[in-house]
């Protein structure tokens, strides 16, 4: 019995193949993307926090900026892999960050400027001062501020890049820092 000669098999398409892909071939190519790599990712992001809950979590939200940003990438070669490597380390770093600030936040030693302040002023002057924000500003202040989310979590929340968020949210920080000193110059 003769073998036939098989066609060899095509290579598997790059990752900016399937992430370039548009229209109803954009969720399968991805779906082809995350499989390619989300072990690796998952064992990267392990590494990080030590969690598989936190672990998972960095995983997906890696793989969500990968999909939002996709048609903008700057590919090192044809894989997606060290970017998702580089975003899940950014990632768990945000993480770690915010978990230290919440930890000094209730141990009370992030005590804010405002602390002098009775609560209930507080939030009259939050309210008021982010309402005089415009509406992106005001919302990215919010995540970042109010919700403590790292600058990645505020931007796929937002839309906007992490750069974005993280420029609109230090302009934000000092007007609220000028608009708190002559607040409290009127006193």
């Amino acid at each position: 019995m003769a073998l036939e000669p098989s066609e060899p098999e095509a290579p598997a398409p790059s990752d900016r193949v399937l992430l370039a892909a548009a229209g109803r071939a954009a969720e399968p190519a991805f779906k082809q993307v995350l499989q390619r790599h989300s072990g690796v990712v998952y064992a990267v992001a392990f590494r990080q926090v030590g969690t598989v809950a936190d672990a998972e979590e960095l995983v997906q939200d890696a793989f969500v900026l990968l999909w939002t940003k996709r048609a903008r990438l700057r590919f090192v070669g044809e894989s997606a892999l060290p970017w998702l490597i580089v975003t899940v380390k950014h990632l768990a770093a945000n993480r770690r960050r915010a978990m230290q600030r919440r930890q000094r936040h209730e141990a009370g030693d992030g005590a804010l400027a405002l602390a002098a302040v009775e609560a209930p002023e507080v939030d009259d002057y939050l309210e008021r001062a982010f309402a005089r924000l415009p509406e992106l500003d005001a919302l990215v202040a919010r995540l970042c501020l109010v919700e403590d989310l790292s600058y990645a979590e505020a931007a796929v929340r937002s839309g906007l890049t992490e750069s974005a968020v993280r420029n609109r949210l230090s302009r934000t920080r000092g007007r609220l820092r000028r608009e708190l000193a002559e607040e409290r110059g009127m006193r």
